[in-house]
């Protein structure tokens, strides 16, 4: 090969390693590729590019199959039981882990505080959140029906059968439990010592540091009278527990084919909510302190096939029984059901006349949801009174203090005025197939199944607005036993009849 024909080669080499990054790095301009919207389609909407990333994987052999955003970070995960962290502000990759094998299914992720549980075959993965290692593994009793949920001290996973298990992880030590805000087996917590517990955000050790640590987790119980130390903890040096306890169960009549909800949890209590395909939706509570009990503690039946999770109001975080604190779930028959979360009380109900198939979006004191046939509803909260209705949206996608967006049934970003519901404007996402339902921000986040993802944004937005703070950890300083209210007892809804002789699993 001559000196002038290298020299080529060279080049060709160099412009293909330009373009390759300029795809796979995160941009303001949005004129990178041709796969992204260009500025001259959003500019007339007052929507800008804010960042796009690629998911680190093969696109020829590779596909993304679902995403989580949860306080600021965007999980990403493939059909090759990658799982990735985004920052959901700026695009920058924060870690990419593998967890099980590609050859089995990897489900929905869900994300606490501090760790993010997911499901690849029959096996559930712990990761530090921070960090992506993986801190604790287990296998369930069964095969799993949908995505697992987390509370600050249980991972709950549903089982097809209709089972939903639970099982109890520890951090390894008195000072990661404190500077978690949890508490060990054995161990007393700070209300009762009078120590400080504080938390903090020393990055010192590595993801390397944390991996070695995560191996070499004790597995003995603590004596009775430890106390909880107040050593600052970095995020990288979590770690927790090798020691399996048993899991808890409770049965479910039906399958378990969706995946649960946390919608409480403080120092004593722990409840969570799941459908299965009876067209019921059940709500059981955990007893934290005495790490025995798990029951139903009332179940719904809604004359309807359940496909999505329940949509949670948080209501107040330290009171377990706040009448403010909501679920919303929507069935194929058409109805979205609000029940007052503690007790199962139907608080009010609304008939679309149409097949519903995703969950309701709240957003603020507004609940949003759309038809299968198409049709976005946008109504109050509290009363289910109907402020308006876009005819032809099938998903809702985003909401910001002056626009709502919604794609319609031919793939038009449709933006509508968030006090009308009239349409202010459309552009194709035909490309982007999978469009992110996003109900805690005003960002938009769309992306292809080969891993392209873009977040749009109003250019007016440099902050995002925060529509609802998730409950899926405890109150960081909870109410003395002495002051709790008392746990509600298991009751079935007005709504709820019984099921069939030799069918119901609690007789």
């Amino acid at each position: 090969m001559t000196q002038r024909a290298m020299k080529h080669a060279r080049l060709l080499l160099v412009i293909a390693v330009l373009l390759m990054g300029s795809f796979s790095g995160h941009s303001n301009s949005g004129a990178a590729t041709p796969d992204l919207i260009r500025p001259e389609r959003l500019a007339p909407y007052g929507l800008e590019l804010a960042w796009f990333n690629q998911v680190q994987m093969d696109p020829a052999v590779g596909r993304m199959t679902s995403w989580l955003l949860d306080r600021g970070t965007l999980f990403v995960v493939t059909d090759t039981a990658v799982i990735q962290a985004f920052d959901a502000e700026t695009g920058r990759s924060l870690w990419a882990t593998t967890v099980g094998s590609p050859d089995l299914l990897t489900l929905k992720p869900t994300a606490g505080e501090h760790l993010v549980a997911v499901v690849n075959g029959s096996t559930i993965y712990l990761l530090n959140r921070h960090t992506g290692v993986i801190l604790w593994k287990r296998q369930t009793e069964g095969a799993v029906g949908a995505g697992p949920a987390i509370s600050p001290t249980r991972v709950f996973v549903p089982l097809i059968r209709g089972k939903i298990e639970s099982y109890r992880f520890e951090w390894a030590t008195p000072e990661m439990a404190a500077a978690t805000g949890t508490q060990l087996l054995g161990t007393t917590t700070s209300e009762q010592t009078g120590t400080s517990q504080p938390a903090t955000n020393n990055r010192s050790a590595g993801a390397q540091g944390a991996q070695q640590a995560s191996q070499q987790a004790e597995s003995e119980t603590l004596p009775p009278d430890a106390t909880v130390a107040a050593r600052p903890i970095s995020k990288e040096e979590l770690r927790l527990s090798t020691k399996q306890r048993p899991g808890l169960f409770v049965m479910s009549w039906g399958h378990a084919l969706v995946e649960p909800r946390l919608t409480y949890a403080d120092s004593s209590r722990e409840r969570v909510a799941w459908p299965t395909d009876q067209g019921l939706l059940f709500v059981a509570e955990l007893d934290v302190r005495a790490d025995l009990r798990f029951q139903v503690q009332y179940f719904l039946q809604t004359n309807g096939d359940i496909v999505a999770p329940p949509c949670i109001r948080p209501g107040d975080p330290t009171l377990p029984n706040d009448p403010n604190r909501m679920l919303f779930v929507a069935t194929t028959n058409g109805f979205v059901h609000a029940l007052r979360e503690y007790d199962g009380k139907v608080l009010w109900r609304f008939s679309t006349g149409e097949p519903i198939n995703q969950s309701p979006a709240l957003v603020g004191d507004d609940l949003y949801f759309t038809t299968q046939t198409g049709g976005l509803y946008r109504v109050k909260a509290t009363t289910g009174e109907l402020v308006w209705f876009s005819r032809g949206i099938r998903q809702f996608v985003a909401a910001s203090d002056q626009h709502v967006y919604g794609v319609d049934g031919i793939n038009q970003l449709v933006v509508m005025d968030v006090q009308t519901g009239s349409r202010q404007g459309q552009f194709d996402v035909t490309r982007y197939p999978l469009r992110y339902m996003n109900s805690q921000t005003d960002r938009i986040y769309l992306a292809n199944e080969q891993g392209l993802i873009q977040c749009l944004r109003e250019s007016r937005l440099t902050q995002p607005i925060q529509h609802v703070v998730p409950v899926t950890q405890a109150p960081k300083q909870p109410p003395k036993p002495a002051r709790a209210q008392p746990q509600a007892q298991p009751q079935p809804t007005t709504s709820a009849p019984t099921p069939p002789a030799g069918e119901n699993p609690f007789q």
